[in-house]
């Protein structure tokens, strides 16, 4: 089963960051060509690039965008974003190890971060079926 490319985590992470290329292009001051190449044509990004990527949007857990690995947003961090982003809006329950915590946030960092989970289940599906097609295509293989 191939693994996804840096480049679809590139594509990932826009799309769950609900920008644009442009405006996340314009956020880290680099070209929008060179996003798009990074996107669309399988371009290897720069470390300078990706360096910009990581400082700029502190919350992203650098493993999963270099090697595919472990989540796509830091916990911790993100949980001190949905904190300082909060503001009398609404009531949301975090889970950390088993400590539940309440914290105010907003409808729509509810829904953005239902968005991300959505794509991440759908990714996590298409890996399963991946998968499974191998193991039996070994077990057709075994029979032989």
């Amino acid at each position: 089963m191939p693994e996804n490319t840096i480049n679809q985590r590139l594509k990932i992470l826009i799309e769950a960051l609900d920008l644009k290329t442009g405006s996340f292009s314009r956020a880290l001051g680099v070209s929008e060509t060179n996003v798009r190449n990074y996107i669309e044509r399988g371009s290897k990004p720069s470390s300078d690039f990706l360096e910009k990527l990581i400082r700029h949007f502190e919350h992203i857990n650098s493993t999963w965008l270099l090697t595919g690995q472990g989540e796509m947003f830091l916990n911790e961090q993100r949980t001190t974003q949905i904190k300082h982003t909060a503001k009398n809006s609404g009531q949301a329950v975090i889970t950390n190890h088993g400590n539940a915590t309440m914290h105010y946030t907003k409808v729509a960092d509810c829904e953005k971060d239902l968005l991300v989970a959505q794509k991440e289940i759908e990714l996590l599906r298409s890996h399963l079926q991946d998968k499974e097609r191998i193991i039996q295509l070994l077990e057709m293989q075994l029979k032989k």
